[in-house]
Formats: structure tokens, sequence, C-alpha cells
């Protein structure tokens, strides 16, 4: 007979075995380990299976003479860029700031950490449409001269000063790591950790009305983990279940350097400023803080996906997202048929040609064209993407229904 006093709960919870699954658990806030596999599987999947192609495009993309190109890289006159970018994204080094000790002659090679710099529009004016503040993170094995062409190019699109948070290139192998942390354990990167005050400064910022967040690839994962902290500073006892684990403050304090209880509560009108646009959208939860302010979502979030990028397949086109413990809010875009995972070319240069003839401010078309909506369950007037109305300097306030 089993003695009812024995506290046989404490011999289980330290066999190796549970003591394993709840680490994970704790880490991946419950998601089993069998789901990140699956999901990368399930992103794999595309037919047929030219997994290069899927990054890079097919070969008529790779025209290194188009404006705003990242394959400008492999122009022959220009030899020590090319050789720059080569370094950097080869070379292994630590996406951190170097030590004040360190000689700066070594702070290049082994130390890429996040900068945050501004960008002129596109008339390189610093101060157009001063009632908005629009940031750019970047996304994975992209180095300087990558991210300035990013930035260009959306304040070439959009008219507007862009504030570039550059996620600096640690070398190919250490932004695959960083990615999977950050995708399967949401650990937290300086990238984030310098991306959280910068937005929240222009939330709390009176003199502005709209707060724009652009990022790609690995960018979409360091917003949702921003997304994560600006959470803990909303107080609302309503917020979706998705967003946070069993015990989010201390998960989140343990990872993230900054305390949530340095920073003064963000309010409905502040977190209705926030706007988030993503492209290639790998991360894996990303809810709405407030599902219904004043007839709305808050904050707005758009995702957008090319059918055969395997990185957008593995967030917002990712095939099985139920079973996958995906949770992407907001209206959801693919290019069928689409190659490529490049910002610039294969994303952004789609729109432009679709949708920014000439000079008239807004998109051409009342469509989401190249691209086609995949769900509008979730947030109105979403044929339109919002972001096609900020196309040559215009606003959703253009349109009858935008606000």
């Amino acid at each position: 007979m089993l003695d009812s006093a024995y506290n046989w709960a404490a011999v289980e919870d330290r066999l190796p075995g549970v003591e394993m699954q709840r680490a994970w658990e704790e880490a991946v806030g419950g998601r089993d380990a069998s789901d990140l596999v699956s999901g990368v599987t399930d992103a794999l999947g595309i037919v047929p299976p030219l997994y290069a192609q899927s990054v890079l495009g097919s070969p008529e993309s790779w025209a290194p003479w188009r404006r705003f190109s990242e394959f400008e890289l492999l122009l022959p006159w220009r030899p020590l860029r090319a050789a720059r970018y080569l370094a950097d994204v080869l070379m292994i080094s630590v996406p951190l700031t170097a030590p004040a000790w360190l000689p700066a002659a070594l702070t290049w090679p082994f130390w890429h950490p996040t900068v945050i710099e501004q960008r002129p529009d596109h008339e390189g004016s610093f101060t157009s449409h001063p009632r908005e503040r629009w940031f750019f993170i970047n996304g994975i094995m992209t180095n300087a001269s990558v991210a300035h062409l990013n930035a260009a190019y959306l304040a070439f699109l959009f008219h507007r000063p862009i504030t570039l948070i550059q996620n600096s290139t640690g070398g190919a192998l250490e932004d695959l790591i960083e990615c999977a942390l950050d995708k399967a354990f949401g650990q937290t990167g300086e990238a984030a950790t310098k991306a959280v005050p910068a937005i929240y400064d222009a939330l709390k910022d009176p003199a502005k009305d709209r707060v724009v967040v652009v990022a790609h690839s690995q960018g979409t994962i360091i917003a949702s983990v921003v997304l994560r902290f600006l959470s803990q500073l909303y107080p609302r006892t309503d917020r979706p279940p998705a967003m946070l684990s069993a015990e989010p403050d201390a998960a989140l304090a343990e990872d993230m350097p900054l305390d949530p209880r340095d920073f003064d509560p963000l309010s409905d009108a502040e977190v209705a400023k926030l706007e988030l646009y993503c492209f290639a959208n790998c991360a894996t939860r990303m809810p709405y803080l407030n599902p219904d302010f004043l007839g709305r979502p808050r904050p707005w979030i758009e995702s957008y996906g090319n059918e055969h990028d395997v990185v957008a397949r593995l967030g917002v086109l990712a095939p099985n997202p139920a079973e996958r413990s995906v949770h992407i809010d907001g209206p959801r875009y693919a290019r069928p048929g689409a190659w490529g995972h490049l910002l610039n070319e294969h994303y952004l240069r789609g729109i432009e040609q679709a949708q920014r003839p000439g000079r008239k401010r807004g998109p051409a078309h009342e469509s989401a064209e190249p691209f086609v909506l995949l769900d509008d369950a979730r947030a109105a007037d979403a044929t339109v993407p919002r972001l096609y109305r900020y196309l040559n300097g215009g606003s959703p306030r253009d349109s009858r229904r935008g606000s």
C-alpha cells in the first residue's frame, strides 16, 4: 500500500524528462517541441523545392542596375562594398556593442551592435510629416549597406523620413541561430532592447499622431518582442491569452534587460497610434493589444508574404498555423506564385510597379495588387492595405473610410 503522505509529485518533478519538458514549456510558453520542428518542415514544403530561389528570387530579379535593388552589391565598380558585405555575413561576430576599452580597429570585424540612425525622406528632409514617426527594422544577413538601401526605398515610396533600427548581422550562422532562439524561445537580442525605448518614446510624444513600424524578416520577430514588452505597459485585463505566458512579467524580466516598472503606462490613445507593417512576417505570435478600440483593433497590423518565400511560411503564410501555435492578428496578404525574400527587390518593387505610377498620392488602384487578401475577418476595410494609403506622401485620411 502506498504511503499517502509521501510526496510522489516531488519525485516526479525531479525526473530528468519531466524537468526538461517543464524547462522547455517555460521557455516557449507551453509550445510543444514538435511544433517548431513541424513548422520548419511545413515551411520547406514548397513545390518545387527551390530553396535558393525562395530566398534570392527568380533569375530575372537579379539585375543589379535597378534602383534600390539589393543586387547592387554585385556592381563591379564598387568592389569594396561587396567585399565588406561578404566579410560581414561570412565572419562570425558578436551582435552587441563593443566594450569601451576595446580598440576601435577591432570593433568592426568582431562586434556588430544595433545602430539607430535617421534617414531623410526622398527630398532629403528630416522634418516632413512632423505628426508621424516611421521606423524600419531590417531582417537577417543585413549589414549597413543593405539596411540603408532598404530605408532609402521606403523613404522614396512613402515620402517619409525613416528611423532605421539596424539589426546588424553577426554573420550568416550567428543570424540563423539568433532567429531560432528568438522565434523558438522568445529570447531578446540587443535590437529589441534598443527598439523598445525608441518606439515607446514616440508613442508617448504628444506631438505624434502615428507611429509606424515597418519590419522585414527577422525584424518582424524583433517587432513581436517589442509588442510583447509594450503589452506589459498597457493596463488591460482583457488582453488576448496568446499574447502572454502564464507568468509574463517574470518571464520577460529574466530575458529583457529593461524593467517595465521603469516606464509609465501606455494609454488607449497612445497604443492606438501604433501601426505595424510586416513583410515576410515570420513571428510566432503577434496579437492585438486591444481588439476593439473605437471600432478598430489596436495596434494596426498588416502582414505580407510571397507564396514561395520559406521565411514567410514560418509565420504569416504558415500552412498549419493553429497546429504550430502561430498567432498573427490583422489582415494577411499573399502574392501568388511569387518567389524571393529580399525586401526591396521581391516585396517593395512589386508594390511600386502596381500601385505607384506618377505622383498621385495613395494607391493607384483600390485593391491589394500585387498581393491578395487572405483573411479579412479580423479587420474592417482591408480590401486595400492601409500601408498603400501612405504611398507618395498620402495618408489614410485621404480615403473616405481611412483614419
